[in-house]
């Protein structure tokens, strides 16, 4: 029987072939890092958008070439907090963390599980040392003890890591949540499945108002409205402003060179719906004067007569949309009787306070499955109106059409990412292009570059396609929300790249190389997968290289935005068109998160297998933290905020991911005969059930929620003195106060004091005088042991009731005035207390209380700049094309995303687009 081939052998026996993969990836990265530290000199517009932002702009780019990084790794977290948003913050924390973890993991591989598997190896084993480590570093299964301990080893770094990032993100999350918690999303709740009795507001209202004696007062209820006519006829409204704006453009051009030319007086002259016939010959006549000069020859004058005459049949079309519109909103509310039949099964509550809103989320208040159900309100701009009318029949049959569309997707790009593969595998190369395969047989460069290099590239490409696709499923599903879309999109993009990638690729790409052996003799496919799964690692070695070393740099560059805005900026002509092209491109974290999700799985699969992807994964986490501050800080734009609600989820999947490393151990295990050791790596797999049970529901639950404590203790501070203590506010100890942290539901969580077990008890009741050796010693075990733990639970656990340094920072860099600090509105308990013990002098007194952006802005207002509500943040400076008068309609069609504040339904509501016509040219000279 022929010997079965081994991969790993082979790709070891040229170790060149990663430094092939290396030199690609180098390459390719290199060259997109130089020309984007270069192109930004030249676009600054494109390649720092958000530094032209008027309110929220981050801080100056360096003018040096290497500049930009500088300001990126020294910008504070809380200038990220204020700027884009907690969610930013804590998606780079999680990158920290990663990476920190994968630090550890290289450290212990190389220091303890290369030395062990080198000098491990089986006697007979005639390979060099050099060769050892080679293996060890890069794929060995030998010996399996090194892999048992090791399973233990890292599933407590990563349980220790990931808990202690947990804690991190729920203080974060809560404090942010009582900062904002006077803002109206922050006191509504979304309720769906509205019956027929409670289908209008006053029965809503009454409903939450005198249910199990009243939740509390509710200030506003809006129930979704029906109104699919009236988004037809605005939308039909905005493609005849458009068509009016080109064509005004057209006669004007952008800027006009005209001299006289007024804008106000023109957009009056067009905009004035009651306006007689000599208003308009008025206007006519203006756009003749005020023309380009090619417009002035015989010719031109006939061209210009025709744009005229389209131009006055748009402006007719328009006033009558306009007009119709005008006229199906006034009657909407000047005839609404409270009928049920105009209304949808969904609707908003708004209460008086947050406290109140999260009590409704967690209540039952109808008896009925499937009705009246609450959850915390979505801020309005989260809000996706196209689909919050659906009802529940109508989601969960968009969401089956969109499950088993996505099967097939799985099924469809599995088929093709291995038909390309295989077309430049050098086999095929070998077989259908015999002079070039043995080229590359000759060449262990090129063998290197096709065998691993080509293959890694082409399944690159092709899930970069994937998000695409997966949006749009996501969207026709039914979900309600954008940022329920995200997460649909990020856990379903995750599991196709680990099905993908992981799992599928690798299982079929072994099939195919050997079927006929397995075809012929079934029972060599476990020896089979014995020998090349572990073998595979080389693959995902170099995947990870060409991501971290190319990928990202190549995302700076931002070559689809780029060709996009090219694009835009070639065929753009009017003030608007130049707008939308100009404006920072929006945060779409299901683009950004779910590669780095598939690099943790992979290192935590081939960890012990292959130390090196340890190695290669902390590089990829360096550069993917640097690069994705830099995007979100300076160049991308927040849509919305659900302050780190998506976090739990994600450690969730990646805890749920070590189920890859677990089955591959335990394989590896089972197939050499170890049976001890799959019997010893299951407690293994009972403890990651239980933290995807248990402890991470747990943890969901109470991210979901802002505890009601914290909401109670952290009430606005009077601002002359401290309140006045209840009179039983004094612990019977001696009477001290107690701490604020001390009197909550979160104590169980601290580390609990010495109670001897019941088997020390027996022992010194056996041993009372003179105690043994054994009872000793197991004492002695006992209390190391318990202080090992309160050391480790000590660097885990985070007081949830003391306030993080970054909103600290936050409190004393963006404040309302230096009087809020000294008044201690802005300063939690702790903070006070400690400076009531510090004698400051007044020159430090101002230092430590001069905030960095001082306003004049209340509470409210300061917390809807804190979520990026105010719509003053998206203003930009103006240029000679554009003035940015008016914002985006990138919500809802037809409908500006400015004012978007309240649940009110858009189409109602919200701010429809007016007439933008080109810019003054002495505009340019003013700016200039």
């Amino acid at each position: 029987m022929k010997p079965i081939p081994d991969p790993a052998h082979d790709y070891l026996s040229h170790p060149s072939d990663l430094l092939t993969q290396t030199v690609f990836a180098a390459t390719l990265g290199g060259s997109a890092f130089l020309a984007f530290c270069l192109l930004r000199f030249r676009w600054p517009d494109v390649y720092a958008p958000r530094g032209r932002l008027l309110y929220a702009a981050p801080a100056r780019v360096g003018k040096t070439l290497l500049g930009w990084i500088t300001m990126t790794v020294h910008a504070k977290d809380y200038d990220l907090l204020y700027s884009v948003g907690l969610d930013a913050v804590l998606v780079l924390r999680l990158f920290k963390m990663l990476g920190a973890l994968s630090v550890t993991a290289t450290v212990v591989g190389f220091a303890v599980v290369v030395p062990l598997k080198v000098f491990l190896d089986p006697p007979g084993d005639s390979a060099s040392l050099r060769d050892k480590v080679t293996r060890a570093l890069m794929g060995s299964e030998r010996p399996l003890v090194v892999h048992f301990a090791f399973a233990y080893v890292f599933t407590g770094l990563v349980y220790f890591y990931f808990a202690r990032f947990a804690y991190q993100a729920l203080s974060l999350r809560w404090h942010y949540l009582l900062r904002v918690r006077n803002t109206r999303p922050a006191r509504s709740v979304m309720v769906t499945g509205v019956p027929d009795e409670l289908a209008t507001e006053a029965a809503l209202k009454q409903h939450f108002e005198q249910c199990s004696g009243g939740l509390g007062k509710v200030v506003a209820v809006e129930i979704v409205p029906r109104i699919a006519r009236l988004g037809a006829l605005i939308r039909r409204r905005e493609r005849l402003l458009l068509e009016i704006e080109e064509q005004v453009t057209a006669v004007l051009g952008n800027p006009c060179t005209a001299p006289g030319y007024d804008r106000d007086q023109l957009r009056e002259l067009l905009t004035d719906s009651h306006g007689d016939t000599q208003g308009r010959l008025e206007a006519m006549q203006l756009l003749k004067v005020w023309s380009l000069p090619r417009f002035k020859t015989h010719r031109g004058v006939r061209k210009l007569d025709g744009i005229l005459k389209l131009l006055e049949d748009s402006l007719q079309k328009f006033h009558h949309a306009d007009a119709v519109v005008a006229q199906v909103r006034h009657e909407w509310f000047a005839s609404f009787d409270g009928t049920k039949d105009r209304r949808s099964t969904v609707g908003f509550v708004t209460f008086a306070d947050a406290e109140t809103a999260h009590l409704a989320a967690q209540s039952f208040s109808y008896a009925q499955p499937f009705q009246l159900r609450t959850d915390l309100a979505p801020e309005p701009r989260d809000v996706f109106w196209d689909n919050v009318t659906l009802t529940l029949a109508s989601r969960i049959a968009r969401g089956c059409v969109s499950l088993a569309t996505y099967g097939l997707m799985l099924v469809y790009w599995l088929t093709i990412s291995i038909l390309l593969s295989m077309l430049v595998s050098p086999d095929f190369l070998k077989t259908y292009i015999p002079q070039l395969g043995n080229l590359i047989d000759r060449n262990k460069w090129l063998k290197g570059l096709f065998q691993y290099t080509a293959p890694t590239f082409v399944l690159s490409l092709m899930n970069a396609l994937a998000p695409y696709l997966l949006n749009w499923l996501a969207r026709l599903s039914g979900i309600q929300s954008r940022s329920g879309i995200q997460r649909s999109v990020l856990q379903r993009y995750f599991f196709f790249l680990v099905a993908n990638v992981l799992l599928i690729f690798t299982v079929f790409r072994t099939l195919l190389t050997d079927y006929k052996r397995w075809v012929e003799d079934p029972a060599q496919i476990p020896i089979l997968f014995a020998k090349n799964l572990p073998g595979a690692a080389p693959f995902f070695i170099n995947y990870i290289v060409l991501y971290g070393l190319g990928y990202y740099p190549v995302q700076l560059l931002q070559l689809g935005s780029i060709s996009v805005a090219v694009l835009r900026r070639i065929v753009c002509r009017t003030p608007r068109q130049f707008a939308t092209a100009l404006r920072p491109n929006d945060i779409d974290w299901s683009f950004i998160l779910p590669q780095p999700m598939l690099v943790f799985v992979i290192m935590a699969t081939y960890s012990s297998l292959a130390p090196l992807v340890c190695l290669f994964a902390a590089v990829y986490y360096v550069i993917a933290y640097v690069v994705t501050k830099y995007l979100v800080y300076y160049v991308y734009a927040r849509q919305f905020e659900t302050a780190g609600e998506f976090i739990v989820p994600i450690l969730k999947m990646l805890v749920g991911s070590l189920w890859h490393y677990y089955c591959l151990i335990i394989g590896l295990c089972a197939l050499n005969r170890a049976f001890g050791y799959v019997l010893l790596l299951f407690p293994l797999l009972w403890a990651n059930t239980y933290v995807l049970s248990y402890v991470s529901r747990q943890f969901y639950e109470n991210a979901k929620f802002l505890p009601l404590d914290m909401l109670s203790q952290y009430a606005p501070t009077p601002v002359h003195g401290h309140a006045e203590q209840p009179a039983n506010s004094q612990s019977t100890n001696g009477g001290a106060a107690l701490h604020p942290s001390h009197s909550t539901s979160t104590d169980y969580l601290l580390p609990q004091p010495h109670v001897p077990s019941p088997f020390g008890i027996l022992l010194d009741a056996i041993d009372a005088e003179n105690r043994g050796a054994l009872s000793m010693l197991l004492e002695s075990v006992a209390r190391r042991i318990h202080r090992v733990w309160a050391l480790v639970f000590s660097k885990i656990y985070i007081d949830p009731q003391r306030t993080p340094q970054v909103f600290r920072h936050l409190d004393r860099c963006y404040s309302l005035n230096g009087s809020d600090i000294e008044h201690g509105l802005l300063i939690s308990a702790d903070e006070q207390h400690i400076n009531s013990h510090l004698s400051l002098s007044s020159e430090s007194q101002s230092r430590l209380v001069t905030p960095r952006f001082s306003t004049t802005f209340d509470d409210v207002m300061r917390a809807e700049l804190m979520l990026g509500r105010d719509q003053r943040e998206s203003r930009i400076q103006p240029d000679r094309f554009t003035d940015f008068e008016q914002s985006p309609a990138r919500l809802l069609q037809g409908v500006l995303d400015q004012g978007l504040a309240v649940y009110e339904h858009p189409y109602l509501v919200g701010n429809l687009p007016a007439l933008w016509l080109p810019m003054e040219c002495k505009f340019a000279t003013n700016v200039s």
